[in-house]
């Protein structure tokens, strides 16, 4: 079995289908994971700018 490291711009020693489908899973799982935290931050941002138009428009009235 060839090692997990591998170098994509080697041509002599080309990474095995099974290196690249590793690879292709660890990166969606990455940016999936990416993906949620910035959710989560921008589900926080929204929230406290809701909290903070309504406090304005409780001011106000």
């Amino acid at each position: 079995m060839q090692s997990e490291r591998f170098d994509l711009n080697d041509i002599q020693h080309e990474p095995t289908d099974a290196q690249l489908e590793n690879l292709m899973n660890s990166v969606a799982t990455e940016a999936s994971r990416r993906a949620e935290l910035a959710r989560q931050e921008l589900m926080r941002r929204l929230r406290e700018e809701i909290v903070a138009a309504n406090n304005r428009q409780h001011a106000t009235a």
